[in-house]
């Protein structure tokens, strides 16, 4: 019987920088206080005339997550502050971000501003399924301008944590569970219990599944503006994360930590660990070997 091995990813990040009033200060005791995320699972820029909003997550695991946030006026002539808010959205509700200062809501009066927490574990949230972000041009006082809604989704995570219910079931060629399982057929349904994911999702053989990621993360912009319902990030080697799928001629896994991959692996293996050495890697265009994060990003704006 193999040991299930839960795994949990550490990043050292900034810690909080806040402005509230007039761009007070602070800044919680931190080596690299204010520093981006190095290695974000998800980066997204939102906004509307005059406020810009960017926010990295790096998601630890199903229910813990790292943010950095930056909030930019874009336009100090209207006489309107930009605002920024964060959501953690979940089964068990929603748990917004805390800024240092206490507030719920970043409140901009200058020309720019950024923050973090390293490890935002909501309470009484079991399960980090999306944060929602929330950049509108003016408060109460000033009147709001515009406002725009980003969600961003953690599919990738979300999925490789259901994954971990299957250890040690049978592998059984063209399944897909819920007892017995292709390398696909995992994959699959990992994915296919994950709340919010669009319908869009198929059932597709392990060849079939690189082709897609590797079209959808083709179609993404350098800043990631252009983000779907349902997408992919292509990610290099070196900035792989728990979760993300490791694609082979004939085979898919989910990446697992420590240079191991865990799939459906043949009929002698099952369902389990083994080394990330099982078989050839897809090797693109210029010679490399990607990993693929699955994510999502739904938007809306109001004025």
């Amino acid at each position: 019987m193999r040991v299930l091995a839960r795994l949990r990813n550490t990043l050292t990040t900034g810690a909080l920088l806040i402005a509230a009033g007039a761009l007070s200060l602070a800044t919680a005791p931190s080596a690299s206080a204010n520093e981006p995320i190095a290695n974000p699972s998800t980066t997204v820029t939102g906004g509307c005339a005059g406020a810009r909003s960017l926010v990295q997550i790096y998601w630890h695991s199903s229910n813990e997550a790292s943010i950095h946030w930056k909030l930019t006026d874009t336009d100090r002539g209207d006489g309107k502050p930009p605002v920024l808010r964060m959501n953690a959205v979940g089964a068990d509700g929603s748990q917004p971000f805390q800024f240092v200062n206490g507030e719920t809501a970043a409140v901009l009066h200058g020309d720019t501003v950024s923050g973090g927490e390293d490890t935002w574990n909501p309470s009484n949230i079991a399960q980090f399924r999306r944060l929602q972000i929330i950049t509108q041009n003016g408060n109460t006082a000033s009147g709001v301008e515009c406002s725009t809604t980003k969600s961003v989704y953690n599919f990738s995570r979300v999925a490789y944590h259901y994954s971990l219910d299957q250890i040690d079931k049978q592998y059984v060629l063209t399944t897909e569970g819920p007892d017995t399982f292709d390398c696909s057929g995992l994959v699959f349904h990992s994915y296919n219990r994950v709340p919010d994911l669009p319908s869009d999702w198929t059932r597709k053989s392990a060849n079939d599944y690189f082709y897609w990621a590797r079209d959808e993360a083709a179609n993404n912009e350098s800043d990631n503006s252009n983000l779907k319902p349902l997408d992919v990030l292509r990610v290099d080697p070196s900035d792989r994360q728990v979760g993300d799928l490791v694609f082979y001629h004939g085979h898919v896994g989910f990446y697992a930590g420590d240079n191991r991959l865990y799939s459906a692996l043949n009929p002698s293996a099952d369902i389990g660990y083994s080394s990330l050495n099982v078989g050839v890697r897809w090797e693109e265009a210029d010679g490399n070997e990607y990993y693929y994060r699955i994510v999502g990003v739904r938007s809306s704006t109001s004025s």
